[in-house]
């Protein structure tokens, strides 16, 4: 029970264990990952509760990259414009690189805009995007939720949880993985 929310808890049938709530196995990772979020492709591993805040980290410093390279590329192209008599087509024939950096900036910055944005409704509304996207609190109360506040300060500022695995520890003789 979790905030006067029953929870089942369910058994994982790959790794043998029961799950703790909100936990999910990553068939990609062949993993338990608690506070399952999604398996990232470009990073290749999962996002759960150990690694989030690492994770919205590198979608805002290069939501702030990308913004910040659109922005002196399109200086530049206006300089460009300014110093000499070039029209804009004699300039795309001399420079089209910057033309080319801008247009990937700026298509850089909506796509990692729209999921810096989709991550802070995310974290202002305690959910992880499986979550969401399975519908999990549609027509019923999230028992997750704290408020915006609370919800910030749990998933942002809590100190973060100690490994589940130990990964230096020795394994003793007999033991297989499988």
């Amino acid at each position: 029970m979790i905030n006067g929310v029953e929870m089942n808890i369910k058994l994982c049938r790959v790794c043998k264990i029961f799950r703790p709530p909100r936990s999910c196995h990553c068939a990609i990772c062949d993993n338990c990952v608690s506070r399952f979020d999604h398996h990232c492709p470009w990073i290749g591993q999962c996002i759960g509760l150990r690694n989030y805040r690492f994770y919205l980290t590198f979608i805002f410093s290069a939501l702030i990259f990308f913004t910040y390279t659109f922005s002196f590329s399109c200086l530049r192209i206006h300089r460009k414009l300014l110093q000499t008599t070039m029209r804009f087509a004699m300039m795309l024939r001399n420079c089209p690189e910057m033309l080319a950096l801008s247009i990937f900036s700026f298509a850089a910055i909506g796509f990692l805009g729209g999921l810096a944005t989709f991550n802070v409704y995310l974290i202002a509304t305690n959910q992880t995007a499986y979550e969401n996207y399975r519908q999990q609190y549609v027509g019923r109360r999230n028992p997750y939720d704290k408020g915006i506040v609370g919800n910030v300060k749990e998933i942002l500022l809590v100190p973060m949880p100690p490994a589940n695995v130990d990964f230096r520890a020795e394994i003793a003789p007999g033991c297989s993985p499988h």
